[in-house]
């Protein structure tokens, strides 16, 4: 069934921006049905009633909640080239990431300005949410503006499992990782993943993060780009959590 996003369900109609996707690129008429979902974890069955100028109005018939994951996965991604940082968002969602934080590492090769940033975010928030739609996801990351990587190691909860992709020598396995520190992990406990760019963390930033207590983790002996390291690292946290 055809997926459309509203941030509240109970006003009943789509913005702009859904409605055109809905009346124009759908082709959904007055009668026809769809789901709506508002991003935190609840979605509807709905039947079009309306279609005017920029705005589609429906009745809800049915809704379902759809649970949080217990433990949340924060994605501190360095800023990547902007199609590789896009997929990498996209994906993330996907795999249901409740924070994504992009880091203005120095290696990263894309940089946003501060006045551009938050056109940016916006730009992101958009991604996120058209992946959503296409994959079924109910939930919709918070995404953060980008921050340099010494403020966000400073801005952690305290009890967070904490790593960083590293390629350094006393990095230890992921699996071993994952093991050691999920199991048992407290319902609510954060999940913090950095995954650097293209260029790795500079030693210096390595170095900030691992004295805040973040663990370096080795992806394998094989480098992998900055968005398959991303994905590799998300998806191994799913499978360990997975019930």
């Amino acid at each position: 069934m055809k997926r459309y996003y509203t941030p509240s369900l109970d006003r009943g109609f789509l913005d702009a921006e859904q409605s055109h996707h809905c009346a124009e690129v759908m082709r959904q008429a007055v009668g026809d049905t769809c789901t709506v979902f508002d991003g935190n974890g609840v979605e509807a069955k709905a039947r079009i009633t309306e279609i005017a100028r920029d705005e589609v109005k429906f009745k809800v018939l049915a809704k379902a909640t759809l649970p949080r994951t217990p433990h949340p996965v924060w994605l501190a991604q360095a800023l990547t080239k902007p199609k590789s940082m896009d997929l990498i968002l996209q994906k993330a969602t996907e795999l249901g990431v409740s924070e994504l934080i992009p880091l203005q590492s120095d290696h990263s090769v894309a940089q946003v300005d501060e006045e551009k940033a938050e056109a940016k975010v916006e730009k992101w928030k958009k991604l996120t949410i058209e992946a959503a739609k296409q994959c079924g996801q109910n939930w919709l990351p918070v995404v953060r503006p980008p921050v340099a990587p010494k403020d966000f190691v400073a801005s952690i909860p305290k009890g967070a499992v904490k790593l960083i992709a590293s390629l350094q020598n006393e990095a230890k396995p992921l699996k071993s990782v994952l093991r050691e520190h999920l199991q048992g992990l407290k319902a609510g406990t954060p999940i913090v993943v950095m995954i650097g760019p293209e260029g790795d963390f500079t030693p210096a930033e390595i170095g900030l993060a691992r004295s805040t207590g973040f663990v370096p983790v080795s992806l394998g002996k094989i480098i992998l780009r900055a968005e398959t390291a991303a994905f590799f690292v998300l998806s191994s946290i799913a499978y360990e959590l997975m019930e």
